[in-house]
């Protein structure tokens, strides 16, 4: 019996990209023959004719299955969606910009029929984007990797396939604002990387702006990592070592020399410099708990508005 392959693809105001989408995927399912495949594309509240074409693909070719969600849910939010209703042998999440390079399906195939539980793309080179995305992403994945203690490999893409009992690992996790690049690789099953480079867009314009991956980044941070809180301890200390050292200047100029400070600007600017140190470790602490209050609130990752070939 065929092993079943489930390949997850959010899909955002991508109706430029879909037939060839449905084409290079219909060429990779030929060349793994030996393998089943069922197509999994989530339409993630797109307002173009994204889910007209997908119902047109699903009548044309039964493999490619539509999951409608009632809004826009995120990347994640739309990765999540098609993991709950996946049931492959293993799954294959990738974006539908084309992106990611289709023939590396295969390679992931292999890589998992040797053993590996987790097979992730490594972005060596991202085509279509600006000096200034690429220095900034490439700072964003270090500064991830060492605050999550190297949780999060280096330039490791959503783009990836992990074996059921990995999928289903994650499934089982309700918590809110999951950042999965991060919780796959938490899960700890045996992991490798395939190095590609990533092509600019077939067409269409991106969804990912500067915003959408800042949030992406600040997201991977607070999820893994609690050296936010421990800022307030270190400038705590900085600061209280920096005061002393200042009183006794203070006192040592007074005592040698009578000296007396009148200080009416140092002080200024050193409350100036107090209150905004406050008020940022204030700002992370709120993040924190803005983070628990979406847990205690328990709205789902997800809401179902329509299924398209999945039987009963």
């Amino acid at each position: 019996m065929k092993k079943l392959i489930s390949v997850v693809i959010p899909a955002y105001n991508e109706e430029e990209v879909l037939e060839e989408l449905k084409n290079r995927l219909k060429k990779v399912m030929a060349q793994n023959s030996n393998y089943d495949f069922e197509i999994i594309i989530v339409e993630n509240g797109s307002w173009d004719s994204s889910y007209e074409k997908l119902k047109e693909i699903n009548i044309e070719d039964s493999r490619f299955k539509v999951v409608k969600l009632s809004k826009n849910f995120g990347c994640d939010g739309g990765i999540v969606a098609g993991l709950k209703y996946a049931k492959g042998d293993a799954a294959v999440i990738m974006n539908a910009d084309l992106q990611d390079p289709q023939e590396m399906i295969s390679q992931f195939i292999t890589k998992w029929d040797d053993g590996y539980e987790i097979i992730y793309g490594v972005i060596q080179k991202r085509e279509g984007v600006s000096y200034i995305r690429k220095v900034l992403s490439s700072l964003a994945y270090v500064i991830i990797y060492n605050l999550t203690h190297e949780t999060v490999p280096k330039n490791a893409s959503d783009f990836r396939l992990i074996d059921r009992k990995v999928y289903e690992t994650v499934n089982r996790m309700d918590e809110k604002n999951k950042f999965l690049r991060g919780i796959i690789a938490w899960t700890g099953f045996k992991q490798t990387g395939i190095p590609y480079e990533r092509p600019a867009r077939f067409a269409g314009e991106t969804k990912a702006g500067f915003f959408a991956a800042f949030n992406v980044a600040m997201n991977g941070i607070f999820s893994f990592s609690y050296f936010p809180l421990h800022i307030a301890t270190i400038l705590g200390f900085l600061i209280s070592v920096a005061t002393f050292i200042l009183i006794f200047i203070e006192i040592g100029l007074f005592l040698v020399y009578g000296q007396v400070v009148p200080g009416f600007t140092t002080t200024i600017i050193l409350m100036l410099f107090l209150f905004g140190m406050l008020f940022f470790l204030m700002g992370i602490i709120g993040i924190y708990l803005g983070r628990i209050y979406d847990e205690v609130k328990d709205r789902p990752n997800f809401i179902v508005a329509e299924r398209i070939g999945f039987g009963n």
